[in-house]
């Protein structure tokens, strides 16, 4: 039986569609091992799908972390997840963390004028990493940015890779979902 992954993230396709960049995403290094994508809208609903999934498959979970990664352990148990840590996985800070992490995919995306020299090295210290990055893109091409139109085709430009090599928790998620 196949994996099931309940994602943090809007099902609304009105702006953007999220589940298409995170399928598209993983598919770099899952491909023909993709599990059944689901996005659950807010965190809080999310785990609840996670927790309620009586599909058959093995369950994971992705969601925001909301705070540095030395919090991990913090967040799960406020969450009520220590029992099922294994399968529970953080997008960092937020995904922007990994946006600003790939400047490439930002120069592509927002344009000619815009120049990711001004994202700091080390996204992971960002405490806010979606304000990060509406405030540097509030004169790009593309205008300030937004979280599902613009974050869903993001996505869609990341390095699925490199997300590994520079995000343990990234890497921790494709290796639970190829075993």
């Amino acid at each position: 039986m196949g994996k099931i992954l309940f994602v943090e993230g809007t099902r609304d396709l009105s702006n953007g569609d999220l589940r298409r960049g995170f399928h598209k995403l993983l598919k770099q290094v899952l491909e023909g091992r993709m599990p059944r994508l689901v996005m659950g809208d807010s965190a809080s609903r999310t785990i609840d799908k996670f927790r309620n999934n009586r599909t058959g498959h093995e369950a994971l979970l992705l969601i925001d972390l909301d705070n540095h990664p030395e919090q991990r352990s913090a967040v799960l148990s406020s969450l009520e997840l220590q029992p099922h840590s294994s399968r529970s996985f953080f997008m960092v800070q937020e995904m922007e963390a990994w946006f600003l992490s790939q400047g490439q995919a930002l120069d592509q995306f927002y344009g000619k004028d815009f120049s990711s020299k001004v994202v700091s090295k080390l996204p992971r210290a960002i405490s806010k990493p979606s304000q990060k990055l509406m405030q540097i893109t509030r004169n790009s091409d593309k205008g300030k940015y937004h979280k599902v139109r613009h974050g869903s085709l993001l996505l869609e430009l990341l390095d699925a890779q490199k997300l590994r090599r520079d995000f343990p928790e990234s890497d921790r998620l494709v290796r639970a979902i190829e075993a």
